[in-house]
């Protein structure tokens, strides 16, 4: 079988499965989600592939909405907590609308006005969650606190990766595991 083949068959097998984890487990299953997302990045070095080629983006970006969307399935759906709810759904959209924007028109810096914020924020109360299962967001002012604290690292990460155009793989790669 052709190597660039294999890698992609590899990538849509964990990015596509992994989110079926979420299910399961909510808080476990989207950190899972999280290692299967760099997943493609390792293989592709790792095997010296590059399946994606052209197209990585789109498809990067296309599997991320897919597992974010099985988390707000899981926010909407099984988390009693209004505010919660209420902040995840309007999280989502924000982040669904800026990929979507970002795929018609390019630009890189929409991803500063919609960051990923919405991931950090259910790992947050996914987490709280497995934790505490009656755990709610107490106010309005708390939920702020919760988002601004979970978001200012994502928004930073978002500046790196998106706008100055560093792949966050590839310095961990060569600065920390110094694999070159």
């Amino acid at each position: 079988m052709d190597k660039d083949l294999f890698v992609l068959l590899l990538i849509v097998v964990i990015r596509g499965c992994a989110p079926l984890l979420i299910l399961r487990w909510q808080f476990a299953g989207g950190l899972l989600c999280i290692l299967a997302d760099t997943s493609d990045s390792i293989l592709q070095d790792a095997l010296g592939a590059e399946p994606l080629a052209g197209h990585y983006h789109l498809v990067d970006k296309s599997f991320d909405i897919y597992y974010l969307a099985f988390e707000c399935g899981v926010a909407l759906w099984r988390w009693t907590d209004p505010l919660a709810r209420g902040a995840a759904a309007a999280l989502f959209t924000l982040r669904a609308a800026g990929v979507v924007f970002f795929e018609l028109t390019g630009f890189r810096g929409t991803f500063l006005f919609a960051p990923n914020v919405f991931e950090n924020f259910y790992l947050f109360v996914a987490g709280m969650r497995s934790v505490d299962p009656g755990f709610r967001i107490p106010s309005w002012r708390w939920l702020v606190v919760t988002i601004v604290a979970v978001g200012a690292p994502k928004l930073l990460q978002e500046y790196v990766m998106h706008y100055r155009e560093s792949a966050t793989w590839h310095f961990v790669k060569e600065n920390i595991l110094l694999w070159r």
